[in-house]
């Protein structure tokens, strides 16, 4: 379960809002602004941002107005109220469950969640076969919009570049089934890294591969994931040299530096990168490194002052953390 703070906190631009509410721009827009429906944080840029709770409250408003509950009645009262006027209307599996009824609810929410990244798991590899680039690719922007992009992330797009990797390595995928799921995939997660506007002084991190390391998935899934967590992220890609990373990190004063490596290709000294690396960062920048190739090195990366990172919410969990760190 979500924490209150991060509850409250925004991160979701209109597009994704949009899909998972069911109402379009043109129609959120209106609702703010004749009714104070939300009040979405913006960027300096002035992309209005979301939380998780302005989107719990639009989709109950949307359900209720469906209903033929007038907006104009229903937009200032509490979400606790709205949940009520829900249950009452047939609509209690729609609501915030009350404290009685909260563990029964939290299990239905989780099984739907599981049936929807099953499915979009299944027709994304469906569309891969086919050689659908358009079906795949609409596959997952519908599961990045509805399931969230942490979840999206997680659970969708890992699992079944695993499954895509495992066919080709069978047989029943082939290479251009596979290539033509690899470019949509990397299609997708750019969409979703370039959909987050963040404020000029967000903290920076900065994301690539070790040099000789060109698998940039687990590296782009990093970036995307820091930029939904409200990070100013520079991406610099696959096989990035140690003095254009530390270079990086000084223009672009980034508060962490994050590297992935899935496995060590041959000749490449990985530990090696790393040592040079930390010995090169400020003091104060933390070297976060994951992926299957430095799991494998944990020990050995930790005692040259690598912080290894297990999994994508270990990240984001690391993340937060040093904001609250550069907050104290």
């Amino acid at each position: 379960m979500r924490e209150p703070l991060e509850f409250k906190t925004p991160r979701y631009p209109v597009r994704l809002v949009a899909g998972r509410t069911g109402l379009t721009p043109h129609v959120l827009r209106a609702w703010e602004r004749r009714y104070g429906v939300v009040s979405p944080a913006r960027t300096q840029g002035g992309q209005r941002l979301y939380s998780d709770l302005d989107i719990a409250r639009l989709q109950l408003l949307r359900r209720l107005a469906d209903r033929g509950h007038a907006i104009g009645r229903i937009a200032s009262l509490p979400i606790a109220e709205l949940a009520r006027l829900a249950q009452e209307n047939g609509g209690a599996e729609e609501g915030i469950a009350s404290s009685d009824r909260e563990g029964s609810r939290a299990d239905e929410a989780e099984q739907a969640r599981a049936g929807s990244v099953g499915e979009s798991i299944a027709a994304a590899l469906r569309a891969t076969r086919r050689l659908d680039a358009v079906e795949l690719q609409a596959v997952l922007e519908q599961a990045a919009v509805t399931l969230g992009v942490p979840v999206f992330i997680d659970e969708v797009v890992a699992p079944a570049l695993v499954r895509v990797g495992h066919g080709w390595a069978e047989g029943s995928v082939s290479v251009a089934q596979e290539h033509m799921a690899t470019a949509v995939f990397r299609r997708v997660l750019g969409w979703l890294f370039q959909v987050y506007e963040v404020r000029d002084t967000a903290p920076g991190l900065v994301v690539a591969t070790p040099p000789s390391h060109v698998h940039e998935f687990g590296a782009l899934m990093v970036a995307t994931s820091a930029a939904a967590e409200g990070w100013r992220v520079t991406y610099l890609g696959p096989d990035l040299p140690v003095d254009d990373l530390v270079s990086a990190v000084g223009q672009t004063g980034a508060r962490a530096v994050a590297v992935s490596a899935v496995y060590v290709p041959e000749g490449a000294d990985l530990l090696t990168a790393l040592r040079e690396m930390r010995a090169a960062l400020p003091e104060r920048v933390p070297l976060l490194v994951g992926g299957a190739a430095t799991l494998e090195i944990r020990t050995e990366a930790d005692a040259v002052g690598a912080r290894v990172i297990g999994s994508l919410p270990e990240l984001r969990a690391m993340l937060r953390r040093l904001v609250a760190e550069e907050a104290e």
